[in-house]
């Protein structure tokens, strides 16, 4: 196989390698080599100079010339070959790619390459701002760089965007024939750009952004460069396009996926709500009580419900742990206010939701509902139905007990009349149901002032719910019939509970046990003096026996308000006085002799003192009312001396 010819350098002289003496075979040689044009321009002058001004020389010349256009057209072809090669796989890219930076990212970098630029970058229009950003870069060093943010009418940017055609400065820093902005100009300074050519990307008639190429030196760009990176640009449009396309179709597709998970949860919480709606039916329907409605509501929403009061007394169920009573007033207040439920705040502890029980424009009390996490829309809207629920099923159970009380009523006022005996066996059906009362009874009279019967009846109810109680109004007054075993324990509880729901004091007065009908009446009128008596004393929120009043309650029935202040002060009136400025106790030494049967020793025993000091007590009584002993005052100085006491032992 014949050698291979190797390129010598111009100017060796045939004479050291005779087989590259043809010009012919150097020129062949070059064009392998594809060596640049100035090795065929001093081959073209070394055949003028051998051949001179001959035929072949020109011949020679002009082979020369024919084979450099050769080479110009091949490195012509070769870079279209390589451009198109590059287009190719950016259109590759573009359909094989779903990552818009990354498809960007290698536009710009064969950009750069097919240019031959020392930078290149891609800038985004954003239409909420009105400017354009920096979304990709290609040989950028400085960050500030990619941070640059361009206006529509400033720069190669705005004059490339604006004309819609490519547009580039040789000279960036010196050009007159566009605005400038110092911010971008320090940028661009920074980064040592000189000359810039920008490519404007269209989508329909719009402008979306601009490719750019950068050099670091002065330089014009051709119009094969400019085509080339239009190519580039329309993939780049694309591309931003089909990133747009995809987005929209993704947000379309996620909220599609949104909105069928909201029908879905819609369609669940129309599920839930129905069953629940059914449960809370079904429960009024067959007249469920307030434990039925309550664990119903604890199974419905997966917690613990519980029932308050307007007092915010547990009904049913129990308060959660560390609920207050300042927070829960204020939002069962809020809650009635609002006409929905709402949360107490809390960080830690389980979440507490009340909302207000309403029957008719009246407030009945609240459901409360405990569980560690929140509740839903959907959840809240059941635990609202269910207070309503509550409203109803606390309102029949107030009207079941007023139809009770209602027949009560008529027991109590013919027993206080004596006209029937309720607890006979032709009579004793009558009573309410699990209600068992017989002779003796013991029959308590509480003052209500101006307080309704039925405000007094449900607050004392819980109270008096048992076997072996019946109350009812009579009179204006609270008529309670027993046969406790401790009716002052009794009473005392009755008093508590109208004090703590009215924060008022309410007397009571207790009869003795009453063995028969025909004493009811005559133990009603005492009882009723022992009220009036106890007014007539001032006295408010006593809980006293009828026997220790009935004497004095006789005695002063009718009178005046002020008839035992004036009696008193006539009877005993000095030793009051005495007491009070020496704080002496002649009252109670003189009620004890006296309660003694004057026995001077007993007396002394009685208060803890020698009968000497009861001696010299009495002396000094006898100096204060002379005449206290005499058959005429003594009585009357007794009875004083027993209200006196009376009005101090409240």
């Amino acid at each position: 196989m014949p050698d291979r010819v190797v390129a010598m350098p111009i100017g060796i002289s045939a004479k050291n390698r005779p087989e590259l003496a043809s010009p012919y075979r150097r020129l062949l040689q070059l064009l392998d080599d594809n060596a640049p044009v100035s090795s065929f321009e001093r081959l073209a002058h070394e055949a003028r100079e051998t051949a001179g001004s001959s035929d072949l020389a020109e011949a020679m010349i002009a082979d020369i010339a024919t084979a450099v256009r050769l080479r110009e057209n091949f490195e012509h072809k070769r870079k279209r070959e390589v451009e198109l090669s590059a287009l190719y796989e950016t259109a590759r890219d573009l359909s094989a790619l779903r990552d818009t930076d990354r498809v960007l990212q290698a536009i710009i970098q064969r950009a750069k390459q097919l240019v031959g630029s020392d930078i290149a970058y891609l800038s985004a229009a954003d239409e909420e701002r009105g400017d354009f950003y920096v979304r990709a870069t290609e040989g950028v060093v400085s960050q500030d760089f990619a941070r640059i943010r361009v206006p529509r009418n400033i720069g190669v940017c705005g004059s490339a965007a604006r004309t819609r055609h490519p547009f580039y400065s040789s000279n960036y820093s010196t050009d007159k024939n566009f605005d400038h902005d110092s911010d971008i100009d320090r940028a661009i300074s920074s980064e040592g750009i000189v000359s810039i050519l920008g490519i404007p990307l269209e989508r329909e008639a719009q402008v979306i952004g601009v490719l750019f190429v950068g050099d670091r030196y002065v330089r014009s760009y051709t119009f094969q460069e400019m085509a080339v990176l239009s190519s580039l640009a329309t993939f780049a449009a694309l591309a931003i396009e089909n990133a747009r396309l995809l987005e929209e179709a993704r947000r379309a597709l996620r909220m599609a996926k949104e909105a069928n998970a909201a029908l879905k949860a819609k369609a669940d919480d129309i599920e839930e709500a129905a069953i629940a709606h059914e449960q809370l039916t079904e429960l009024i329907a067959r007249g469920g009580s307030l434990e039925d409605l309550t664990k119903r509501v604890s199974n419905l929403l997966r917690g613990q419900a519980c029932v308050i009061d307007e007092r915010r007394k547990v009904i049913c169920g129990s308060l959660p742990d560390r609920v207050t009573d300042e927070a829960l007033a204020k939002a069962v207040r809020e809650s009635d206010r609002l006409g929905r439920s709402v949360q107490l705040t809390s960080i830690d502890d389980p979440v507490t939701v009340i909302a207000a029980v309403m029957g008719g424009s009246a407030r009945l009390g609240a459901l409360l509902f405990t569980r560690s996490r929140d509740l839903s829309a959907s959840e809240t809207r059941t635990l609202e139905r269910s207070a309503i629920v509550t409203g109803i099923v606390l309102l029949s159970l107030e009207r079941v007990a007023q139809t009770a009380y209602r027949n009560v009523t008529d027991i109590v006022s013919a027993l206080l009349r004596g006209t029937a005996d309720p607890f006979s066996i032709e009579s004793s059906r009558q009573l309410p149901l699990g209600v068992s009362l017989s002779w003796p009874i013991t029959i308590m009279l509480v003052e209500l002032n101006d307080l309704s019967a039925s405000q007094a009846s449900s607050a004392v109810r819980p109270v008096l719910a048992g076997r072996d109680t019946i109350f009812a109004e009579f009179n204006g007054d609270l008529v309670v019939v027993t046969n406790a075993s401790n009716p002052d324990r009794l009473a005392n509880r009755i008093s508590e509970a109208l004090s703590e729901a009215f924060r008022k004091q309410f007397s009571i007065v207790i009869s003795s046990p009453i063995a028969s009908l025909g004493r009811v009446p005559f133990e009603y009128q005492s009882l009723c003096r022992c009220l009036g008596f106890l007014h007539n004393l001032k006295q408010k929120g006593r809980v006293v026996f009828e026997k220790t009043l009935s004497i004095y309650a006789l005695l002063f029935n009718k009178k005046d308000d002020d008839a035992v202040d004036l009696f008193v002060t006539s009877s005993i009136g000095a030793i009051i006085d005495h007491d009070a400025r020496r704080k002496s106790q002649l009252a109670s030494t003189l009620l004890a002799y006296l309660d003694c049967g004057r026995s001077m020793q007993k007396a002394a025993d009685g208060l803890g003192i020698h009968v000497n000091t009861m001696r010299q007590r009495l002396e000094t009584i006898g100096q204060i009312i002379p005449d206290w002993s005499d058959s005429s005052r003594a009585l009357d100085v007794h009875i004083a001396l027993r209200m006196h006491a009376l009005v101090n032992a409240s």
